[in-house]
């Protein structure tokens, strides 16, 4: 990604979790502009349910969990995309309330 740097210079070798973590805060935004009734834990399901494991699939450590749905211990449940969340967001019918337990 090209972004600014140091010394009023430009590069392009901005990467990793620093890249990654504004633009999936820019979907999410997106998402949230598509249907503000979105929680957090909706926010979660939506990631999950539209992420995109194929363009990864060479990478033979995927593996399905309980629910039947791929993850991968480097790339999580996949590439995230912006027009799945927000066309997913548009539909969501919001999760049920969590009640958590505390001993």
């Amino acid at each position: 990604i090209a972004t600014t740097d140091l010394h009023d210079k430009c590069t392009i070798d901005h990467s990793g979790t620093s890249a990654a973590a504004p633009l999936a805060a820019g979907m999410i935004a997106l998402v949230l502009e598509a249907n503000p009734n979105i929680t957090w834990r909706d926010v979660q399901h939506l990631i999950v349910c539209t992420a995109q494991f194929t363009p990864l699939i060479e990478n033979k450590s995927w593996k399905r969990n309980a629910a039947g749905l791929m993850y991968n211990s480097r790339f999580g449940f996949g590439l995230m995309k912006a027009d799945l969340l927000v066309k997913a967001a548009l539909k969501w019918v919001n999760t049920a309330d969590c009640t958590v337990f505390w001993p």
